[in-house]
């Protein structure tokens, strides 16, 4: 049971007018606790912000080929994961281009600005 669900069965109880009144007073400061909680960013969220900055100012400064995650990680002192989750929104909205390229022997993702025609 959580505390939510506590106070609001003492409410449906009426055991009294105090009780009663207090268990609002509660839910309210939980309901005020929780909409604070969804209005500001996590650690997390700020850390990744952080990433996605980093990401997209790389690549206004390094236009001129296409790069791996490895590169861009290497460059940026992230991992090769924290690129691709970083690099995945300017992708979806076409600020990055992400492309299949030959490398030695394998094939690998690329990432570069688009090409302005």
């Amino acid at each position: 049971m959580t505390t939510r669900e506590y106070f609001q069965a003492v409410l449906d109880a009426h055991i009294s007018d105090e009780m009663d009144e207090a268990s609002r007073i509660l839910i309210g400061k939980l309901d005020k606790k929780n909409l604070q909680r969804k209005s500001t960013l996590t650690k997390d969220q700020k850390e990744a912000a952080a990433r996605k900055d980093a990401v997209l100012s790389f690549f206004y400064s390094n236009q001129e080929h296409p790069m791996t995650r490895d590169e861009i990680a290497a460059a940026l002192d992230m991992s090769p994961a924290q690129v691709t989750a970083a690099c995945k929104p300017f992708v979806a909205e076409g600020a990055i281009v992400k492309a299949e390229a030959k490398i030695g022997k394998s094939r690998r993702i690329v990432y570069t600005m688009p090409r302005e025609e």
